[in-house]
Protein backbone atom coordinates (compact mmCIF):
# COMPACT_ATOMS: atom_id res chain seq x y z
CA UNK A 1 0.00 0.00 0.00
CA UNK A 2 1.34 3.34 -0.72
CA UNK A 3 2.00 5.84 1.60
CA UNK A 4 -0.82 8.82 1.98
CA UNK A 5 0.35 12.11 1.48
CA UNK A 6 -1.77 15.20 2.90
CA UNK A 7 0.30 17.93 2.02
CA UNK A 8 0.67 20.04 -1.04
CA UNK A 9 2.87 22.43 -2.14
CA UNK A 10 1.60 25.97 -2.09
CA UNK A 11 3.00 28.62 -4.28
CA UNK A 12 2.28 31.47 -1.68
CA UNK A 13 5.60 33.28 -0.88
CA UNK A 14 6.57 32.44 2.85
CA UNK A 15 7.80 36.38 4.33
CA UNK A 16 10.73 36.40 6.53
CA UNK A 17 10.64 37.85 10.00
CA UNK A 18 13.88 38.69 10.91
CA UNK A 19 14.02 36.53 13.94
CA UNK A 20 12.19 39.92 15.58
CA UNK A 21 9.23 38.99 18.03
CA UNK A 22 6.50 41.08 17.92
CA UNK A 23 3.57 42.19 20.36
CA UNK A 24 0.36 40.54 18.91
CA UNK A 25 -2.35 43.07 18.92
CA UNK A 26 -4.93 43.28 21.80
CA UNK A 27 -2.83 40.81 24.10
CA UNK A 28 -1.95 41.90 27.36
CA UNK A 29 0.83 40.33 29.13
CA UNK A 30 2.55 40.36 32.92
CA UNK A 31 5.17 42.66 33.56
CA UNK A 32 7.74 40.30 35.12
CA UNK A 33 10.68 42.61 35.68
CA UNK A 34 10.15 42.22 39.21
CA UNK A 35 10.76 38.53 39.61
CA UNK A 36 13.96 37.05 40.82
CA UNK A 37 15.37 34.04 39.43
CA UNK A 38 14.77 31.02 41.39
CA UNK A 39 17.99 29.22 42.34
CA UNK A 40 18.45 25.31 42.12
CA UNK A 41 16.97 23.26 44.86
CA UNK A 42 19.59 20.73 45.27
CA UNK A 43 22.88 20.32 44.31
CA UNK A 44 24.37 18.76 41.28
CA UNK A 45 25.25 15.21 43.18
CA UNK A 46 21.81 15.06 44.87
CA UNK A 47 20.45 15.63 41.39
CA UNK A 48 22.82 12.71 39.73
CA UNK A 49 21.52 10.30 42.44
CA UNK A 50 17.87 11.29 42.55
CA UNK A 51 18.62 10.34 38.71
CA UNK A 52 19.99 7.16 39.59
CA UNK A 53 17.27 6.56 41.90
CA UNK A 54 14.09 7.00 39.68
CA UNK A 55 16.01 5.25 36.65
CA UNK A 56 15.90 1.99 38.99
CA UNK A 57 12.06 2.60 39.28
CA UNK A 58 11.63 2.03 35.73
CA UNK A 59 13.83 -0.85 34.54
CA UNK A 60 14.04 -1.22 30.47
CA UNK A 61 11.72 -2.94 28.71
CA UNK A 62 13.16 -6.23 27.12
CA UNK A 63 11.69 -5.19 23.75
CA UNK A 64 12.41 -1.26 23.42
CA UNK A 65 14.34 -1.24 20.37
CA UNK A 66 11.52 -2.88 18.29
CA UNK A 67 8.96 -0.31 20.07
CA UNK A 68 10.78 2.49 19.54
CA UNK A 69 11.09 1.16 15.64
CA UNK A 70 7.48 0.78 15.41
CA UNK A 71 6.33 4.13 17.43
CA UNK A 72 8.61 6.45 14.71
CA UNK A 73 6.67 8.80 12.09
CA UNK A 74 7.37 6.84 9.38
CA UNK A 75 5.89 10.19 6.85
CA UNK A 76 8.76 12.36 4.72
CA UNK A 77 8.71 16.31 4.92
CA UNK A 78 10.06 18.28 2.79
CA UNK A 79 11.19 21.54 3.44
CA UNK A 80 11.46 24.35 1.12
Amino acid sequence: MATMNSMINSGDPVFPNDSVLRDAPGLEFPDWSGMAPRGPSMTFEQAVYWNEEMLSMFPPKPNRAALDADAKCKVEFRLL
